[in-house]
C-alpha cells in the first residue's frame, strides 16, 4: 500500500502554534534562507538586475482563469485577517519572496507544468513545491525531503530510494513525476475535489476522508489553504520576467565531475580542496553516501561549478558558531549587534550612520530588518556593495532616527 505525507507538511511549516508565527511568517522565513543557496547566489551574480525595483509589482493586462484546486480554494479567501497576513507576506521588502520564487520558478517550473497538463491536474499544484521547499531540491526537514518534501515511505513507494546512496527525492524530475502520479491516485479517490486531493497529499488519506472540507476544522490547515490560495493567484496575476534561458546558460557553465576508475571517493574529493562536505551536500543533495559510482554520477547528473570553495562563501544559519577558515573570508552578509555599533557622522555625503562589523550568519536583508525604513538596495548602494562583503570589513547603515 502506498504511503501518503501524512502530516510531514504540518510538522515543517506549522509550528507556529509554538513559535507564534503564521504560516506565512514561518514560509517567508523559508524562502529568504533559499536565497542565500549556493545555485541562487550564482544565479544573482550572473544576473545582478534580477529584482524588480518597483515598490509594488504590475498586474497582468489579462489573467487566466481560475483552475479547479483555485476554485475549490475560493472559501479560504473569505477570511480576510489571513489573506491579509499572506499578502503582507508578498509584498514585503519590495515583494522579494514572490521575486525569489519568480527566479526560482525558470528553473523548475516549465518541466513541473508540463507533468502536470500531461496528466491533466491544475497548474495552480506546481506552487506546491514553492510553498514545501521554495524550490529546493536539497530540503530535508523532519524526514520530508526534496521540492515536494516527500516522506521516505512515499518515495520507496515510487522506487525514489531504490538506489542504495541515492535519494531521488532530492532529483527534481524523479520526485516531480512521483509527486504526480501520487496526486492522480487521491484524485481518483476524491474525483472533482482538487482540495480534499492536496489535503490528502499533506495529511493522509484517513485525514482527507473525514476533513469537513470546509474553513473552520483545523485553523493551522486553513492558514497553509490561504497561503496556496493567495500564492497560486499571485503569482499568475503579475507581470514577472522568465529566467529560464538564464538558468540554461548557467546550468551551462557547470562541469561533469570528473570520474576515473569505478568512482568517486567523497573524502577525495573535499581533500583536493576545491570543496567540503557541506558544499557538496547542497550542490549534489541526493549524494548521501562516500562512494559514488561513475554510472550514477552520469545517470544523475554530477555537475559542479568550475569556482572553488572559497568564491562560494558559505552563508546559511548551520554555520553559525564555526571558525571561519582561510577559504571562507568572502561572504556576502552583514550583521551587527548593539555592543559593536557606534553612531557616526559621515560628512561626506551627510549621511547618519551605525557602523557594522562584517561577519558571517545573515543578509544584507535580515539586517535591514532590524532599521524600519531601511532597505537592502539602500545598504548596497550607500555601502557600493556589488557582490561580495569581506569578513572585518565596515559598513554604513543610515540611521533611522
Amino acid at each position: 500500500m502506498l504511503v501518503t505525507l501524512c502530516g510531514v507538511f504540518i510538522s515543517v511549516m506549522a509550528s507556529n502554534a509554538c513559535s507564534g508565527q503564521s504560516v506565512a511568517e514561518e514560509w517567508s522565513a523559508l524562502v529568504q534562507e533559499r536565497a542565500e543557496g549556493i545555485d541562487f547566489r550564482a544565479f544573482t551574480a550572473n544576473n545582478p538586475d534580477w529584482m524588480v525595483k518597483a515598490a509594488k509589482p504590475e498586474l497582468k493586462s489579462a489573467v487566466p482563469a481560475l483552475d479547479a484546486l483555485e476554485t475549490s480554494l475560493l472559501p479560504w479567501g473569505e477570511n480576510e485577517a489571513m489573506v491579509d497576513q499572506c499578502m503582507q507576506v508578498m509584498f514585503s521588502d519590495n515583494h522579494r519572496c514572490a521575486q525569489i520564487l519568480g527566479v526560482l520558478h525558470g528553473r523548475y517550473g516549465k518541466f513541473i507544468v508540463q507533468e502536470l497538463e500531461s496528466a491533466a491536474l491544475s497548474n495552480s499544484f506546481q506552487w506546491i513545491a514553492a510553498i514545501s521547499s521554495a524550490f529546493d531540491t536539497g530540503f530535508d526537514k523532519n524526514g520530508a525531503a526534496g521540492l515536494w518534501g516527500m516522506s521516505p515511505g512515499m518515495a520507496q513507494s515510487y522506487g525514489l530510494l531504490s538506489k542504495a546512496g541515492i535519494d531521488q527525492r532530492k532529483l527534481a524530475e524523479e520526485s516531480t513525476k512521483a509527486f504526480v502520479l501520487e496526486l492522480k491516485r487521491l484524485q481518483r479517490r476524491f474525483p472533482n475535489d482538487e482540495h480534499r486531493v492536496l489535503v490528502a497529499y499533506w495529511k493522509g488519506m484517513a485525514y482527507a476522508t473525514r476533513w469537513t472540507g470546509k474553513p473552520g476544522y483545523d485553523r493551522t490547515l486553513d492558514e497553509q489553504l490561504t497561503l496556496v490560495k493567495v500564492l497560486s493567484r499571485f503569482m499568475v496575476n503579475i507581470e514577472r520576467p522568465s529566467f529560464e534561458l538564464d538558468w540554461i546558460e548557467q546550468a551551462q557553465t557547470w562541469q561533469p565531475l570528473e570520474c576515473e576508475g569505478e568512482g568517486i571517493d567523497r573524502d577525495a574529493l573535499i581533500s583536493s580542496g576545491n570543496f567540503d562536505d557541506r558544499m557538496l551536500s547542497e550542490l549534489l543533495p541526493w549524494w548521501n553516501t562516500g562512494f559514488l559510482t561513475c554510472i550514477d554520477a552520469e545517470k544523475f547528473g554530477a555537475r559542479i561549478p568550475k569556482l572553488a570553495i572559497n568564491e562560494f562563501p558559505i552563508s546559511r544559519s548551520e554555520t553559525s558558531g564555526l571558525e571561519a577558515s582561510p577559504k571562507e573570508e568572502l561572504i556576502n552578509v552583514v550583521r551587527s549587534s548593539e555592543s559593536e555599533s557606534e553612531l557616526i557622522q559621515n560628512v561626506s555625503d551627510g549621511i547618519r550612520c551605525i557602523l557594522h562589523t562584517v561577519k558571517k550568519g545573515d543578509t544584507l536583508w535580515n539586517i535591514a530588518q532590524r532599521y524600519p525604513g531601511v532597505t537592502p538596495e539602500e545598504l548596497a548602494e550607500i555601502n557600493g556593495i556589488s557582490d561580495y562583503i569581506r569578513i572585518g570589513q565596515t559598513l554604513c547603515v543610515p540611521d533611522p532616527r
